[in-house]
């Protein structure tokens, strides 16, 4: 039975494949690789707190009336906006130690940790066929 949990789990073990994707290229490319793989891990760390953070506060909405639940949804939506803004722009002033670029990247991860998690069941579903 899938729950929650699962989910939650299986879209942070996204955010992280694709911050082992992307630091996995920097190595290969890049002469001077540090500040690709610093701004991967920090955004990426960000995308996994933001969506532990979501998931609280999806938790906590569901038990409050309808019109709380709304006004808690969008204060929320808007803190986590303002904590990727605010990681974005460190970023920029310390671009010499963290490349806002792969910070960048690293934040989506929660998107695209998102859109990995239909995979990461048919994965684990072939595993329990067998």
């Amino acid at each position: 039975m899938k729950t929650a949990k699962t989910s939650l789990w299986e879209v942070i073990a996204g955010i992280w494949i694709l911050a082992a994707v992307v630091t996995a290229v920097s190595l290969m490319g890049i002469s001077h690789p540090v500040p690709y793989v610093l701004g991967e891990i920090a955004g990426s760390l960000a995308a996994m707190l933001l969506m532990l953070e979501l998931y609280h506060s999806v938790d906590v909405e569901l038990d409050l009336p309808e019109k709380r639940a709304v006004s808690h949804s969008r204060l929320h939506a808007i803190l986590r906006s303002c904590v990727e803004l605010a990681l974005l722009v460190a970023a920029f002033f310390a671009a010499e130690w963290i490349s806002p670029y792969t910070v960048l990247i690293g934040l989506l991860g929660r998107k695209f940790g998102t859109l990995l998690v239909p995979l990461m069941e048919r994965i684990r579903r072939r595993g329990k066929d067998e």
